[in-house]
């Protein structure tokens, strides 16, 4: 079994480093080629992910893991400051990456405001601060907004 294991990702990895030469040589003679994928390429790609950056358009998928981390208030919290434009795509990511490797089971909706409000509190000034603190805090102050 690990003979025959080792022989296909061997096969494999070769397939990889021919097509990649391959690659690079048809790229060198011309601009841009259109490669012929054959079912055995497709059978040994099946398990491959592809991850693509982010575009100002894409939506955010989380995973199994990351929603169970989340309250949903935490949750819907930060996806009303990405929509509002409050925090952008970048800052969420980031904001987003800090909560997951928070030490707490389940991250509350104080830990994600006092994660977002240290997290860009370097960044602003004092009246962008001070809309953040209004923005992350109104409603438990009992605060009205005019």
């Amino acid at each position: 079994m690990k003979e025959n294991l080792f022989e296909m990702l061997l096969s494999l990895f070769e397939k990889s480093l021919a097509q990649l030469k391959k690659k690079e040589n048809s790229g060198s003679e011309s601009g841009t080629s259109v490669e012929e994928v054959t079912e055995e390429d497709l059978d040994s790609q099946e398990n491959l992910i592809c991850i693509k950056g982010a575009n100002e358009l894409s939506t955010r998928v989380f995973t199994s893991d990351e929603r169970l981390k989340l309250t949903k208030a935490s949750y819907q919290f930060l996806t009303r400051l990405k929509l509002w434009g409050i925090i952008d795509a970048r800052v969420f990511e980031l904001i987003l990456n800090q909560l997951l490797f928070s030490d707490s089971r389940v991250v509350s909706l104080q830990e994600t405001k006092w994660t977002i409000r240290n997290t860009l509190a370097d960044s602003l000034d004092t009246e962008q601060l001070a809309f953040l603190d209004l923005v992350l805090y109104q409603k438990e102050d009992q605060l009205t907004l005019h």
